[in-house]
């Protein structure tokens, strides 16, 4: 069953409610350092993602799930839309003290709250690099454009339509490709990489051929067909054939192997919501998926 991400929001809206009050019965403020698992987090309880790893320990689960079987000591892995760093410090945890993960985020906003958190985490802030960069599919000179980051239970600021998110600006960031930040780290292997731009994902992937087809990592993305008209250029058909081009699988993350056309995969997923999917390469181990 696929909710709508706005019914999620809403669901998630009733708890934060009954936090709101009992931490302004005791006096608590709604920011703050929270211990959760193995990791500090700096987190805004305003925020849904912040909100999520207060009261459940993480935000999307089942991907620090999978990576946490999936990545072990010594692998390379990126977190692309890094946001606060959700999934970079599990990511960090499971690569050990041998390997190293490259977390991307481009607006000002979620980067700093990124570094904030592997910063409050020292055992693993070592073999992270964060990032703050857009991905597309080519270099430029753009700067200053505003990008989906933010989740807030109450704004008065015009929301996405399918996703709920607020605009944030990437100041600074620079326009760069995959590509060509795997040339500027010399990686030569790439193990994993966690793919969630809300609807930017044809500009990552378009400057990415080049790693995907080289180094061919495992990829745990986002599907979201209403982000855009399947049929426009950044929309999920092309996606779909893009990888299958370079021979990639889809598949849900209990393993179900996602054998339909993009449009019947796409027809799956009702309007107003996602589905968090594993890319494997064909012939490429079969991931741990339970």
């Amino acid at each position: 069953m696929h909710l709508q991400t706005k019914h999620k929001i809403f669901i998630a809206s009733l708890a934060f409610r009954v936090i709101r009050i009992a931490r302004s019965i005791t006096g608590k403020s709604l920011v703050g350092q929270f211990k959760r698992g193995d990791f500090t987090w700096e987190l805004d309880l305003q925020e849904v993602v912040d909100f999520m790893i207060y009261i459940s320990g993480s935000f999307e689960g089942d991907l620090n799930r999978f990576i946490a079987k999936n990545l072990g000591n010594g692998d390379i892995a990126m977190d692309i839309g890094a946001n606060i760093g959700a999934h970079t410090l599990m990511m960090g945890k499971s690569v050990g003290q041998d390997g190293h993960v490259y977390a991307i985020e481009a607006t000002e906003y979620a980067y700093k709250k990124l570094i904030q958190n592997i910063q409050l985490n020292p055992t693993i802030d070592a073999h992270i690099t964060p990032t703050h960069s857009i991905l597309s599919s080519k270099e430029c000179q753009k700067r200053h454009i505003e990008i989906h980051s933010s989740w807030p239970f109450e704004t008065n600021e015009q929301r996405h339509a399918s996703h709920q998110g607020v605009f944030k600006t990437t100041g600074a960031a620079a326009t760069t490709t995959l590509d060509q930040i795997v040339k500027t780290h010399g990686l030569q292997r790439l193990d994993m990489i966690k793919l969630d731009v809300d609807g930017n994902e044809w500009d990552v992937l378009s400057g990415a051929q080049e790693t995907l087809s080289q180094l061919q990592p495992t990829i745990l993305m986002e599907v979201a067909p209403d982000y855009h008209s399947p049929e426009d250029l950044k929309g999920f058909y092309n996606i779909h054939a893009l990888l299958s081009e370079l021979d990639y699988a889809f598949y849900t993350f209990k393993g179900q192997l996602l054998s339909g056309t993009a449009k019947e995969i796409a027809n799956s997923i009702p309007n107003g919501a996602s589905q968090n999917v594993v890319l494997v390469p064909k012939g490429a181990n079969t991931p741990i998926f339970k």
